[in-house]
C-alpha cells in the first residue's frame, strides 16, 4: 500500500523482491520523494535525510519504477491507495469521521490503505454509522456486503506498539482478509540502520513498535 522504501537499511532489496515479481502496487508519499516527484522540503528534517540517503542506494531502473507508479488502482472489488482516496499519498484515515468521508468516495466495495502504519478496519452499516476497530493478529474478516476500509498495518515499521512485522492476505475464495504479525530480527536490523547512519530515533522505534 505504498512506501516501499524510506526508513529502513535495505531499500534496494524491498525493490528487488517486488521488480522481480508480478505485483501490484501503489506510491506512498515517500516512494514519490525518493523519485524526484514530491520536494523533501515537505518532509521533516530527519525524513529528508533520510530520503537522499535511500535514493542514493538505488539504481536508475529503481527510482524510474517508483516515478511511475499509480497513486491508486482498482482491482476487482477493491480500490488500493497508500493514504486516502481524497488524497491518495498524504492523508491518514484514523477515525471514523474521516473513514466516513472516503467511504462516500469509493467506487468499489473495498479499500486497502496504508501510511498510518497500523492496522484497523472500518465499516458503515445500512445504517450509515462508520464504526473502527483495530486489527489482531488472526483476526478474519469477512468481506461481505458491508462497505470496508482495511489497513494491513506495516511490515518495515509498525506503529500500533506491537513490534512485530505486519501484514495481511485476503483469499479470494472465502472472501476473507486475515491479520498476520511476524517476529524478526530487530537487532540485527537496528545495526544495519546504524551503519548506515540512519537517524537513531528511526531505530529505536522498531523495539517499541511506535
Amino acid at each position: 500500500m505504498g512506501d516501499i522504501i524510506n526508513y529502513g537499511p535495505d531499500p534496494t532489496a524491498c525493490l528487488e523482491i517486488l521488480m522481480n515479481h508480478k505485483h501490484l502496487a501503489v506510491a506512498g508519499n515517500h516512494d514519490l520523494a525518493v523519485a524526484g516527484k514530491i520536494n523533501h522540503s515537505l518532509f521533516e528534517l530527519e525524513a529528508a535525510r533520510c530520503l537522499a540517503w535511500t535514493r542514493s542506494q538505488l539504481s536508475s531502473d529503481m527510482i524510474d519504477y517508483l516515478a511511475v507508479l499509480p497513486e491508486m488502482l482498482i482491482v476487482g472489488d477493491f480500490s488500493l491507495v497508500h493514504g486516502s482516496l481524497k488524497r491518495p499519498v498524504w492523508d491518514y484515515i484514523t477515525t471514523p469521521q474521516l473513514a466516513s468521508e472516503n467511504f462516500g468516495l469509493m467506487r468499489t466495495p473495498y479499500c486497502l490503505v496504508g501510511h498510518t502504519h497500523m492496522p484497523y478496519v472500518f465499516t458503515t452499516g445500512q445504517n450509515g454509522i462508520c464504526r473502527g476497530m483495530p486489527l489482531m493478529a488472526g483476526s478474519m474478516q469477512p468481506l461481505r456486503q458491508t462497505n470496508l476500509i482495511i489497513n494491513p498495518g506495516s511490515v518495515g515499521q509498525p506503529r500500533d506498539g506491537n513490534p512485530q512485522a505486519s501484514y495481511g492476505i485476503y483469499n479470494d475464495e472465502a472472501r476473507t482478509f486475515c491479520l498476520y504479525r511476524v517476529a524478526y530480527n530487530i537487532p540485527a536490523t537496528q545495526k544495519k540502520m546504524q551503519k548506515a547512519k540512519l537517524p537513531p530515533f528511526l531505530s529505536a522505534r522498531l523495539s517499541k513498535g511506535r
